[in-house]
């Protein structure tokens, strides 16, 4: 792993704190604020709160943000659904979700992948065609971290994903299927370590922590919110990917040294200039991996009511009754089942598939350059 990097990443957002935790600017010590709210309120005394969901809406008053977005509303559906299965959802979260895994990070895994199946059925009974209001990792994972943060962590495939490419880790976090919860506790015990080192850096933290925010001394929150800053304000810029293994080469022959310093600094500006839009790219359709289609209910002239079965990105495919085809989610193609919201989803991964193709084209050009 490179811990050079990893330090360096550290260092970077320590020189951005003032500006991350301003409350007038980024404010991102709402999280600490959030886990502070949802400690207060989800512990209290059995008969604190009438039901289940006045327990939740209090406890969840401000941390929304973490996992609802312009699209994506599961915390909301969470009441919506307790609204039609009131037991069948504190059930879930209690019984499931929150389960003992007595310190074993795989039966969190276990305990998270049943709770996404029997959450995502419960859905399909009532809202089927409601996509918004679907739980995913990501989702569950702010819950568990929540309740017990001093174990577990928030988790963003996009975040994680970037974090375990610049600094080398060895383990594969996977995806899907493929998904490892304890390969990413892995890859966030190695950050909460390298924290510990920058002790400075760890008291100018607690130092902007007061009343409100929650004292988060197992620095399991800071983890996930350094992934999450150096992906969305740009810290990994500049820095080498360990496992691309490219390095500067030089040329030789007559050019002077002027020339080939001078050639060189236009071909690592032209790297860095592309390496600037594809992140501004990636930044475009954040958010689009978050919304998961899987068992989401369509509507289609020809074929009437289907459920999507799969899903890659803005790929699907959907079970009719009498046949399954494939689609691509994009306002070219114009013969495709219809969502609820569906110029919202639509618009969303068309964006996406833009981009997707405008990355390939940079990456292809930047590998020319680095060869």
């Amino acid at each position: 792993m490179n811990f050079d990097n990893l330090h360096e990443l550290i260092n970077r957002y320590e020189q951005k704190m003032p500006l991350l935790y301003d409350e007038k600017t980024n404010d991102e010590l709402f999280k600490w604020r959030a886990m502070k709210t949802w400690q207060e309120n989800w512990f209290k005394p059995a008969d604190a709160f009438k039901s289940f969901v006045d327990r939740f809406n209090a406890s969840r008053k401000e941390f929304s943000l973490i996992i609802d977005n312009s699209r994506m509303h599961p915390s909301n559906g969470v009441v919506k659904l307790w609204e039609k299965e009131p037991e069948t959802v504190e059930h879930l979260f209690c019984d499931v979700l929150f389960a003992d895994a007595h310190g074993d990070v795989a039966a969190v895994q276990n305990n998270m992948d049943r709770f996404l199946t029997e959450y995502d059925e419960l859905r399909q009974r009532h809202f089927a065609s409601n996509w918004s209001y679907k739980q995913d990792r990501h989702s569950a994972s702010v819950f568990l971290a929540m309740v017990d943060p001093s174990f577990n962590y928030i988790f963003k495939s996009s975040e994680a994903a970037a974090m375990a490419k610049y600094i080398d880790f060895g383990f594969n976090i996977g995806a899907g299927m493929t998904f490892s919860l304890p390969n990413y506790y892995k890859l966030c015990d190695a950050i909460v370590e390298a924290i510990g080192e920058h002790k400075e850096f760890w008291e100018k933290h607690c130092d902007y922590m007061d009343a409100r925010h929650y004292r988060d001394e197992s620095k399991h929150l800071l983890a996930f919110d350094l992934m999450y800053c150096c992906r969305t304000y740009g810290y990994y810029k500049g820095l080498t990917v360990p496992s691309t293994g490219k390095t500067i080469r030089k040329s030789g022959g007559a050019p002077t040294a002027e020339e080939l310093a001078s050639k060189e600094e236009a071909r690592l500006d032209k790297i860095a200039t592309m390496q600037d839009e594809i992140d501004q790219l990636e930044r475009s359709y954040d958010g689009c991996e978050d919304i998961s289609l899987v068992g989401v209910q369509v509507t289609m002239n020809q074929l009437g009511k289907g459920t999507v079965i799969e899903q890659d990105m803005n790929r699907i495919k959907v079970a009719f009754e009498a046949v399954e085809k494939s689609y691509i989610l994009d306002k070219k193609f114009i013969a495709r089942p219809k969502f609820e919201n569906d110029e919202e989803v639509v618009s969303a991964f068309t964006v996406y598939a833009r981009a997707r193709e405008r990355i390939s084209f940079l990456e292809t050009q930047i590998a020319s350059l680095e060869k």
